[in-house]
């Protein structure tokens, strides 16, 4: 048997598949609204069907950022640590994180190494679960661009406070690189998911997103 953990934010979070006190985007009223019927309509259940495996931890907080050293940043200890159960360690790590770093326009990089930036945070994020899992294998994936369902209007703001979204994927691609680690570049497929609100998946929305990490899968 083979098991995988996910490291996320709102977009990979359902109720009953997170962490105690957690907190989570698809309840039971957003799950509804979105046309999600089960867990198994959620990307990562997608993909771990294609896998054949087993989920083992889904640690995707609502609303967190990778940047940070404080709970719930990914990039806090008490995350990182808690990628495995008492019985079952990882196999494989899928990261998908970032969206919320983009909304909230962090910077990319700073002048002092202070882990305050977007790439250190990330790069300490990748570097932290090496150390406590370094027999699992570990995917980074780039960020997705959605699209809002019914509304022609809308376009997807690619800067946010004067930082595109192009800027933080590219610092996920040298920090899966220098850190070692398996690049998912979803982004580059060009694949852009449904949504209500323009960041949350529908039903239709998580299959899109399921489809770009098994295509990218399929190549690694």
């Amino acid at each position: 048997m083979r098991f995988v953990s996910i490291m996320g934010d709102s977009i990979s979070t359902y109720s009953g598949f997170n962490p105690q006190g957690y907190s989570v985007f698809y309840d039971d009223y957003n799950s509804s609204r979105n046309g999600i019927s089960s867990v198994y309509d959620t990307w990562w259940a997608k993909v771990n069907q294609f896998l054949h495996a087993y989920l083992c931890v889904n640690n995707s907080f609502s609303g967190s950022k990778v940047t940070g050293e404080n709970f719930p940043s990914a990039n806090c200890e008490e995350r990182i640590s808690l990628l495995h159960t008492d019985l079952y360690r990882p196999d494989l790590i899928l990261i998908y994180i970032g969206f919320n770093d983009f909304g909230n326009g962090i910077k990319i990089t700073s002048d002092q190494s202070d882990g305050a930036s977007f790439f250190e945070s990330y790069c300490n994020m990748l570097r932290k679960i090496k150390k406590h899992y370094p027999q699992s294998r570990i995917i980074c994936g780039t960020l997705m661009e959605g699209f809002i369902r019914d509304n022609d209007n809308w376009v997807f703001p690619h800067k946010w406070a004067g930082i595109s979204i192009y800027e933080y994927n590219a610092a996920i691609k040298i920090a899966a690189k220098l850190s070692g680690v398996e690049l998912a570049d979803l982004a580059s497929l060009n694949m852009h998911y449904e949504t209500l609100d323009g960041t949350h998946p529908t039903k239709k929305g998580h299959n899109t997103i399921a489809q770009a990490w098994i295509r990218c899968l399929k190549e690694l």
